[in-house]
Order: structure tokens, then C-alpha cells, then sequence
């Protein structure tokens, strides 16, 4: 083995700008759209933890799609901390993360998860944080895409080792272990394959505390095919070296490791109390190629040699070993797992991290868990400080937790918004809810708003339909009522399973089902047919009393093996697979015909039928090739020969964004991405059900808008964190979409997108313009019944209430703005103004914290799209419950020497607020630089047939007076 010592320098740039050649409009234009997180509260898959020793309760945790978080209390609260736009990492996908020992505000972050799923993200290189969080700057590395650990040296803070495991699908240079002595300004490779350099990477790291001279490295060699399958492949290469000299030199480990062509991932760990204790947990499957945990078939029918996974421990710094524990619960599925952690002070205590996490006080002999729960939390990382065993962080499927003693209790990961959600579908109650399968958590339903004002863990729920991964879709008559895994149903307000009685038809056995591992199914908007397919596409219209095949295998025959595969990753099939590999991915029904079904396969195929599945026409584009997945297709919604479809070819090592659109039923097809940049690979392509031509991308990075049938595309990130967006649903005025690493996220009232669309060009040569309102209800939220949720406890905002007002101003007008909302009879019922004196909250004369005083911004004057909420809400602290009247501050509402507000006739009664906005007929009043612009807007009522009397506001003042 030799160390091949390249230097790179890192870059002073970031090459993932978005771009700006192809935007239609400017970015300001739609500025004044705001995302909303709706949830789940819970935490997804986590993988990098860290801390400092002289930080007791600051602890880091990577999401591996939902960026770096922080805590300083010990795991009570979560924040995101590297989302700013200009000074955060612009990728949601987290590998490692080191805080310097010597100095806690310098924090490394390594891009790229190295738990290489058949979904997962990849990396962009390394960052640094020179003040704990607050900002971040770029540091290298970009092309090695998963980094597995990053070590830095005890005395030294620029003293920096990463391992960097490579591309998960082609061969590449960047992988294997680096160092820099100057905190990342340059990097030097210095541990490398000798005969594979372009195959083995780098995933795990040590450093003996005492000597950090003296340095452990893992490296692995694997890789993944494009189709599905769980585990990927072991390739030659993998084993365990040690130097002694800072890297300068390495030799390979053996006396008693694994040594054959099998090794897989190694986790390798020093006792700190006695450097000649290591642990290292070895994954050697005896082949290259894990067999399916679905019970399939793998091509390869060789003998396989005996497994020689499992614990091993070395007692003279990694000479000798001995396998101390074989069990498979502490090493099974290793390339996911793999990690071990010991005790500060006790050499006999170690952890190992598997579906539970274990704890050793005998050097390994025998394991307990101490964190697992039935279902398999899968766990991940475990830092542990160096100056207090009892004090540490774990990282695991479910989100990060902390402990303060020893292992006995955790923290919440309910308090960690990072759910992977793969696609997403709205039932039509009110409030609607959004529905989806959560990585490694089962599927979850969220509320979109909240009858107690904000949303918190009472709006969202576990439901009883899809599990970790499949498509789940609510009924359209009754949101209760889902389905899932084809044939299956259930009620979530029962749950419990409610079967329809039909069945798929049998399994034809000269095509057995194959699967992957998120199959879809949707219902027809033309006729409510509900769809459902592996290779084959099954179809109900009776709400799944009785189901048909009605395609044959719609997938390629003997697809073409792509150029990146390597021989041993060529043989991962856990399927049984012989002449076809692929499945239909994706179903598109035409909204405007209910015969009409496109169809899309993950081997890169187009497929319609124009009558209900009696016959279908292959239409695939001819530059897509073999294993080109087309992650959606979608049907036009206002000509019968339009359809658009989104293609994923990173499993080809291709991260180019593609999106086909087809005017004459799949005759011709054209690209149409221009805008996405590379790496922002396309999930899914949405038409918008209102306006022709405006078109939604969900891409690997962000959300991305075209007003022009996908001929020019432009970031419509907005407010929401860099992540991968895996689905879209345009839901009446909304936009909703599935994240995967960030929950669910509404853009409400969106109408303005549409009128965009329709006339961008004229508003945007306007010196104002003012936005039809989308459609509105006179809703009315209750309170939080006694005292509210301690802002400790995670939650979210409800949709703005009263009349969403969108406007666009551009230049700064010279005198201050107003908005009015005017009912039918003329008179103003609401005002907000630009020139509202905003004052700090007055911390010596409140009760309570500022948090809950905070004042509402006014409405911006500033140039470009702004958004404000027009309602009419009681009169608190205006005379509310007997209080005298206060006069409302001078501005362009209330102008100086302007009559202040009339006393009522009547005295309001504490806990019966004066009624809020109502149904019925509304102008929306903007009033610039004497310029009067006026859109109607029509409210209408509460649709959940409120009571009589049930609209008065409740006042939830709780004082004690």
C-alpha cells in the first residue's frame, strides 16, 4: 500500500452559484414568497455527532440531508445553524463533523453522507467555522463526495485528517485519507490504494489521544449499481493501516483481521485510558455482494466463504487480534453501521452502534443495549467526552440525542424537524393534511394549520398506510381513509388496517414482482381510478374491491450495463433479475381523460396508453438511455398531448438536470432545464393545475420555477434551507413538497406565481402592482386553552390569517405605503402602513418573556415583492376586558390629528373578544406615491360550518389580576 501525496489548494470560489442567464424574471419579483415548515416534529436520519470537552452541554449532529444543527443545552433544543444563504454550506447532505479540541469555535464540517443508502445525497467537500457555527466558508475537497470522518489533532487546531470514501458510482481519484496543517487552506492525499487507487476510499479514522502522532485509518472499497438494491457491493481493498509518523508512512494491520478480497467497512476506535486497546468492528460478509434482506436472489452462485465479521480487539496497538464477539446483532449490515466508541477511564467499556446501541464492561465479551426500541432505531455515531464518560451524543435514524449519565437517559429527537420524506400527496379536508413516507421512521401525516394557533407535536401523527418508504394517498372523499403498498388500506382514525377485499391479481411466475424501494400509486384526477405498479401497472375504480393488470412488463428487456460499473458491482441483484431489472417508477393519469396514462420506468422507458391500458405505445425521448429513471411524469392539465418528465441519471454518474416535455403525445421530445444547474437532478416535474405554462421543479438542491412551459427556469428557494426536494403537490392556492432532510414545507397562497405566469411582463415594467388575493376564509383559530406551549417546545406557524396581500414595488416610493382591506359598505376594516413606529418590547414593564410581546413588522417599502396579512382581529390592548383606550401610534393609517378609535357601546367581556373577519365581498386598497390600486377579494366562510357564535376571538390573557 502506498500513500499517494498529491496537494490540492482549496478554492477561493463555490461552484454550485445558482445561475442567472436563463431567469425570465428577476429574483426580487417573487421575493415576497415565504416557505412555511409544517413538520413532522421529529428528527430523520442523522449520522455525524460531535463536541468539545470544555462545552459540556454543546453538542453538533449532521442531518444527512437536513444540514449541520447545534444545541448548547444538552439536547433540549435544536437549531439548524449553517442554513444562511451567503455564510451556511450550500448542501443538505452531512458526513463528519470535528470541533478542534484545543479551540471550540473552530468546527469542521465534511460533506456527503458515507452511509451510501440506495437514497442518499452526495457531498460538495469540506467547510470550516472559525466561531462555532455563525459562518462558514469552503475549504476544499469538493470532488469527494462522501466523507466519512474528519479527526483533528489534540494540541494542534489546523492539524486536520479526513477520510473520503469517493463517488458511490463510478471510479474516481478523490478518495482515501487527507491532511492539512494549515486548517484546510491546502490538503495533502496521504493514504491511498496502490493497486486501486480510484476504488478505495477512506471511512473511518482514529487518533491515539496520548500520541497523535500515531493515526488508524479504514479504507473501503464500494460501490453501487443504478437499479435498486439494499447493500452495496465489498470490492478488493478494504483493511485496517496504522502510521506512527503523522502519515508520513502507513502499513496494513493484520495478526488475526479479516484479510480476503471481502473486508467491508471497518470502525476502528482508541481506549484513551490504554492507546494499545483497540476495538474495531469489521464488516466480512465472505463475498462481495450482501443477499437481500427481501429474500431474493443474488446472481452470484458461488461458495461463499464463512463470515469472519464481528468485534475484534488488539491489546499491543493493533499487532495482534483477537474476534471477541461474532453475533450479528452487533455487526450485521455493517456498511450501514460499523462505529464502536470507548469509555474516556475505562478500557473494558466500549459502545457499538447497530439497530441499538450496545454497551461492553468486558472488553467485548458480552453486550447489552442501552438505546434501542422494537423496530430498530438504527443508530449511527457516538462522541463521548474525553473529560466526563457519562456525557454524549449518538446519532440515529430517528434524529440525534444526548446523554448527561452514562448512557441511563436520553434526550428527545422529537424536537428535530429533519424527516427524509419521499413523496408527498393533500387530502381535501380543512385544514388539509399532507401525507408521506419517512425514512426509516414510517410514513407520517401533518396538519397545515392549527386550531390552537401554532403547530406543534399535536398536528401531526404516525399513520397506518406505507411504512418507511412507499407511496401513501389519501381517499378524495374521506382523508381517513389510506392507501398504500397497492392493495392495502387503513383508517387513521381508527388505526387500523380497513380492507377494500380485493386483491393484486397473482404474481405471473415466469415475471415474478419485482419491487424497489418506493413503488407509486395514485388516484386519477379524472375519474378517481386508483393506480398502482411494479413492472406491471394495476388499476382500481371501485376504491380496491377488485383490481386488474392492464400493461404487460413495461420495462427494458436486457438493458444495457452503463460504462461506470465495476464487475463486482455489476453482480448486486438482490432481486430475481435475469433479462429485466427495472420497474415502473412513476404513473401519470391525464386530468382531462380518463383513458389516457402515462407511465415511467427506472431503466429509462416512456410508456402512454390512450385506451385504459388496452394497448400502450413506447414514446421514450431517444437520448435516454438504460437506467435514465424517470422520477415523474406528469400529464398536461390543459392539452391532451402534453406531458412532462422529470430524469434522474446520477446513479450514472451523470448529475446533469433533466426535464422532457412532449406537445404531440411523445411523438418528439424536448430538454427543457435550462436554469437548473449541475447537481440539481431532478425528482419530480409538476404541471400547475390553473395557469398554462407555470411549471414547479423538485431537484436535489432546491425548488425551481419556470413561467414559461419549462423554457427558462429560476430558483424559487426563497426562505427554505438548501435540501433535497423530493415531490410536489399543487393543492388549490398552495404549493406543498416532501423534503428529504427537512420535513414537509407549504408555500401558501400562491396565486401570485400564476399571475406571473399569465402577465410577468406587465407587472413587472409597473411602478407597483398590486396582486389578486388568492382564495379566502374568514378563519378563526382558537387559543391554546390555559398557558401555551413553552417556546422551548418545537413549533411551527400557522399560514398568515385574514387576506394574504401580495405586492410588487420597483423602486423605493418616496412617501410611506398603506394597505387597506375596505368592505362592501366603504369602510376601511383594516390598515397596515409602512411608517408604523416599530418599538422594543419594553422588558422592565411586561410579565413576561419578550418572546411573547414581539411587535408585527409593517408592511416593506422597500423595491420588490412583499407580502402582508390583512385581518381584522379584536381590539387587544385597545380597551379589551375594561382596559382604557390606547391611541394607535401616527402613520399613513392614522395620520397625526386623525380621530382616535371610539369606545365601544358596549363593554367587551373578558374571554369574549369582538368578532374578526367575515364573510363577504372586500377591496384590497394599496395606496403608493399617490398611485390607488384595488383587487377584489371575496371571503368566504369558515368551511368547517362554525356554530353560531363561534367566530367571536377568544382572549387567552391569563394574568393573574
Amino acid at each position: 500500500m502506498a500513500a499517494g501525496r498529491c496537494r490540492f489548494i482549496a478554492p477561493l470560489c463555490f461552484a454550485f452559484a445558482l445561475p442567472l442567464a436563463a431567469q425570465q424574471y428577476p429574483a426580487e419579483m417573487i421575493s415576497g414568497l415565504q416557505w412555511r415548515d409544517v413538520g413532522p416534529m421529529r428528527g430523520g436520519r442523522t449520522y455525524a455527532v460531535a463536541g468539545n470537552a470544555a462545552q459540556p452541554d454543546t453538542f453538533y449532529m449532521g442531518s444527512v440531508g437536513g444540514g449541520v444543527w447545534k444545541t448548547e443545552n444538552s439536547g433540549r433544543t435544536w437549531l439548524p445553524i449553517a442554513d444562511d444563504r451567503v455564510t451556511g454550506i450550500p448542501i443538505g447532505s452531512i458526513g463528519a463533523i470535528a470541533v478542534a479540541p484545543s479551540d471550540p469555535n473552530i468546527v469542521y464540517v465534511g460533506t456527503g453522507e458515507p452511509d451510501i443508502r440506495s437514497q442518499h445525497s452526495y457531498g460538495i467537500g469540506l467547510f470550516k467555522s472559525a466561531d462555532a457555527g455563525k459562518t462558514w466558508h469552503s475549504i476544499g475537497l469538493a470532488e469527494t463526495r462522501q466523507i466519512g470522518k474528519i479527526v483533528v489533532d489534540p494540541a494542534d487546531p489546523d492539524r486536520v485528517y479526513v477520510a473520503a470514501l469517493g463517488h458511490a458510482y463510478k471510479a474516481n481519484p478523490e478518495r482515501g485519507v487527507y491532511l492539512s496543517t494549515d486548517g484546510g487552506a491546502h490538503w495533502q492525499k496521504i493514504l491511498a490504494s496502490a493497486k486501486h487507487p480510484d476504488d478505495v476510499g477512506a471511512i473511518d479514522l482514529a487518533l491515539d489521544p496520548q500520541n497523535p502522532r500515531t493515526i488508524y485509518a479504514s479504507l473501503w472499497a464500494t460501490r453501487r449499481p443504478p437499479w435498486a438494491v439494499y447493500a452495496p457491493s465489498n470490492m478488493p481493498g478494504g483493511g485496517l493501516y496504522k502510521s506512527t509518523d503523522g502519515g508520513e508512512s502507513w502499513h496494513q494491520l493484520g495478526g488475526g483481521l479479516p484479510a480476503d478480497d471481502y473486508v467491508g467497512k471497518i470502525g476502528i476506535a482508541v481506549a484513551p485510558s490504554n492507546p494499545n486497546r483497540l476495538y474495531a468492528v469489521v464488516d466480512d460478509l465472505g463475498t462481495a455482494v450482501a443477499r437481500s434482506i427481501r429474500g431474493g436472489q443474488i446472481a452470484d452462485k458461488t461458495p461463499a466463504p464463512k463470515p469472519s465479521g464481528g468485534i475484534y480487539v488488539s491489546d499491543d496497538a493493533g499487532a495482534t487480534w483477537k474476534l471477541v464477539n461474532s453475533e450479528q446483532r452487533l455487526w450485521g449490515r455493517g456498511w450501514y453501521f460499523g462505529q464502536i466508541s470507548v469509555d474516556p477511564t475505562n478500557p473494558d467499556r466500549a459502545y457499538d452502534i447497530n439497530t441499538a446501541t450496545y454497551m461492553t464492561l468486558d472488553a467485548g465479551k458480552t453486550w447489552i443495549p442501552v438505546k434501542g426500541a422494537p423496530g430498530g432505531d438504527d443508530y449511527h455515531q457516538l462522541w463521548i467526552n474525553p473529560k466526563d464518560g457519562n456525557r454524549m451524543v449518538l446519532s440515529s435514524d430517528q434524529g440525534t440525542v444526548v446523554s448527561v449519565d452514562g448512557a441511563k437517559t436520553w434526550s428527545t429527537w422529537y424536537n428535530q424537524p429533519t424527516a427524509q420524506i419521499y413523496h408527498i400527496a393533500a387530502d381535501n379536508r380543512f385544514p388539509y393534511w399532507l401525507y408521506g413516507a419517512q425514512q426509516d421512521s414510517g410514513a407520517v401525516g401533518v396538519s397545515t394549520w392549527s386550531r390552537m394557533g401554532t403547530l406543534s407535536f399535536r398536528n401531526w401523527e404516525p399513520i397506518c398506510e406505507a411504512g418507511e418508504s412507499s407511496t401513501v394517498v389519501p381517499d378524495p372523499d374521506d382523508g381517513n381513509l389510506l392507501y398504500g403498498n397497492g392493495d392495502q388500506r387503513c383508517d387513521q382514525e381508527l388505526n387500523l388496517p380497513a380492507p377494500a377485499g380485493g386483491e393484486l391479481p397473482a404474481a405471473d411466475p415466469n415475471d415474478p414482482n419485482r419491487r424497489t424501494w418506493t413503488l407509486p400509486q395514485v388516484f386519477s384526477p379524472a375519474d378517481k381510478a386508483l393506480y398502482y405498479a411494479n413492472q406491471f401497472v394495476f388499476r382500481t375504480r371501485d376504491r380496491g374491491k377488485t383490481w386488474a393488470k392492464i400493461s404487460p412488463d413495461l420495462t427494458r428487456l436486457r438493458p444495457k450495463m452503463p460504462k461506470t460499473l465495476d464487475p463486482v458491482t455489476a453482480n448486486d441483484i438482490d432481486e430475481v433479475m435475469t433479462d429485466r431489472f427495472g420497474v415502473v417508477y412513476t404513473i401519470g393519469p391525464s386530468p382531462l381523460d380518463a383513458k389516457t396514462v402515462w407511465v415511467g420506468t427506472d431503466d429509462g422507458l416512456i410508456h402512454i396508453s390512450r385506451d385504459d391500458g388496452a394497448n400502450w405505445k413506447d414514446v421514450t425521448p431517444p437520448p435516454m438511455g438504460a437506467w435514465s429513471k424517470v422520477s415523474q411524469i406528469e400529464a398536461g392539465h390543459f392539452d391532451m398531448d402534453t406531458a412532462y418528465a422529470s430524469v434522474d441519471r446520477h446513479r450514472l454518474a451523470d448529475d446533469h438536470p433533466y426535464i422532457y416535455r412532449t406537445h404531440d403525445g411523445g411523438r418528439s421530445w424536448k430538454n427543457v432545464a435550462d436554469g437548473i444547474p449541475d447537481g440539481a437532478f431532478v425528482n419530480s416535474i409538476k404541471e400547475d393545475t390553473k395557469q398554462k405554462g407555470l411549471l414547479y421543479a423538485a431537484t436535489e438542491l432546491r425548488v425551481y420555477v419556470s413561467f414559461d412551459d419549462g423554457d427558462h427556469w429560476q430558483p424559487l428557494q426563497l426562505n427554505m434551507p438548501v435540501t433535497s426536494v423530493r415531490d410536489i403537490v399543487v393543492h388549490g392556492d398552495d404549493l406543498a413538497v416532501a423534503t428529504f432532510g427537512r420535513g414537509f414545507w407549504v408555500l401558501d397562497q400562491m396565486p401570485a406565481l400564476r399571475q406571473i405566469a399569465a402577465r410577468g411582463n406587465e407587472i413587472e415594467a409597473n411602478r407597483a402592482y398590486l396582486f389578486v388575493p388568492g382564495e379566502t376564509f374568514a378563519i378563526h383559530q382558537g387559543g391554546q386553552n390555559g398557558t401555551p406551549l413553552p417556546h422551548e417546545e418545537p413549533q411551527e406557524l400557522n399560514p398568515p390569517a385574514g387576506v394574504v396581500v401580495y405586492y410588487w414595488l420597483k423602486s423605493a416610493p418616496s412617501t410611506p405605503l398603506k394597505l387597506e382591506l375596505v368592505d362592501a359598505n366603504g369602510k376601511v376594516a383594516a390598515c397596515v402602513a409602512s411608517d408604523t413606529p416599530v418599538k422594543p418590547v419594553d422588558t422592565e414593564a411586561i410579565n413576561v418573556q419578550a418572546y411573547w410581546m414581539e411587535p408585527t413588522a409593517p408592511p416593506s417599502a422597500e423595491p420588490g415583492m412583499h407580502r402582508a396579512a390583512l385581518n381584522i382581529v379584536a381590539p387587544r390592548g385597545f380597551g379589551l376586558g375594561g382596559r382604557r383606550v390606547t391611541l394607535p401610534p401616527a402613520d399613513a393609517c392614522h395620520p397625526a390629528g386623525a380621530p382616535g378609535p371610539k369606545p365601544e357601546t358596549e363593554p367587551i367581556r373578558p374571554g369574549h373578544g369582538a368578532a374578526g373577519l367575515q364573510p363577504g365581498n372586500y377591496t384590497v386598497r394599496l395606496t403608493v406615491d399617490g398611485q390607488t390600486l384595488m383587487q377584489a377579494v371575496t371571503v368566504k366562510p369558515d368551511p368547517r360550518r362554525l356554530p353560531k357564535g363561534a367566530d367571536a376571538s377568544p382572549d387567552d390573557d391569563n394574568d393573574d389580576e
